[in-house]
């Protein structure tokens, strides 16, 4: 059984290339959009077991971003897409243990593959995270956000050789920021994919070993798995969650502040 670092490309569409990776991802996702859309159907007054445990689920989520962001009006906003990222990854963690879906081949190569085991899949997600949350702190701050990573205001405070050096240490402080949001990006992408990469190879190589090691003897690391690829979906989720509430909640605290003293500034005029 091979075990292939890079995503095998399957055709191209125009310039893109299509790879067994990308593939997973929609097929995933048009699963799940499927299974949402006739799940909410059944939703009802008096709940079923996976109701329950779907609103423990959703309710205990909610609180962790509201505790990250700080209200609950801001937690409703960001949990869907911190939910959605939490069960495609959830799924796409467990899409090799799906019966017959590694018999699929074209070309010679497998036609599905487990979309977080390609580096390139994980990478794509930890950059839509980092960026979104630079995106939304530009909305709303664009100067004060850049003057985070690049600190030129005290260079027109200087009026000794101390007040240089304090300039000259907080630019280099705030360059230091930039490379540590890229490092936000490999530890979001390398984590997930390394966990999710490594516990394929240990169970093709196991059931490599021999004839009678196919069978029985790597099921319980198809269990390990099972409860690692839960687990790296969780995680992911809450350090996504960490990153962009750490980047756009002083943007968000500041708006706030100053819609909420507009009506009292208002409630003065009108009184002169």
């Amino acid at each position: 059984m091979e075990v292939s670092l890079p995503s095998h490309i399957l055709f191209m569409v125009g310039p893109v290339p299509v790879t067994n990776s990308v593939l997973s991802a929609f097929v995933i996702t048009l699963t799940l959009g499927a299974f949402s859309f006739f799940a909410s159907r059944r939703f009802a007054a008096v709940p079923t077991r996976f109701q329950v445990v779907a609103e423990t689920l959703f309710d205990y989520l909610l609180t962790q971003i509201e505790n990250a962001f700080g209200s609950k009006e801001r937690a409703r906003k960001f949990f869907p897409l911190l939910m959605t990222l939490m069960i495609f990854i959830a799924v796409a963690n467990q899409f090799s243990l799906v019966p017959l879906v590694a018999s699929f081949t074209y070309g010679g190569a497998p036609l599905l593959r487990t979309t977080t085991s390609d580096l390139s899949q994980t990478a794509t997600l930890a950059l839509v995270i980092v960026i979104l949350s630079h995106v939304i702190a530009l909305s709303i701050s664009p100067l004060r956000h850049i003057g985070n990573f690049i600190k030129i205001a005290p260079f027109f405070k200087v009026r000794s050789l101390g007040d240089l050096g304090n300039a000259l240490l907080g630019f280099a402080l705030g360059l230091l920021d930039i490379v540590g949001e890229i490092a936000k990006v490999l530890s979001l992408s390398c984590r997930l994919f390394g966990n999710i990469f490594a516990g394929e190879i240990m169970v093709v190589v196991i059931a490599s070993l021999a004839f009678w090691t196919q069978f029985l003897l790597p099921i319980p690391f198809m269990f390990l798995s099972l409860f690692s690829g839960f687990v790296q979906a969780f995680v992911f989720t809450l350090l996504s969650m960490q990153f962009l509430a750490g980047t756009v909640r002083g943007h968000l605290d500041t708006l706030d502040e100053r819609r909420a003293s507009k009506p009292k500034l208002a409630a003065k005029t009108m009184e002169a």
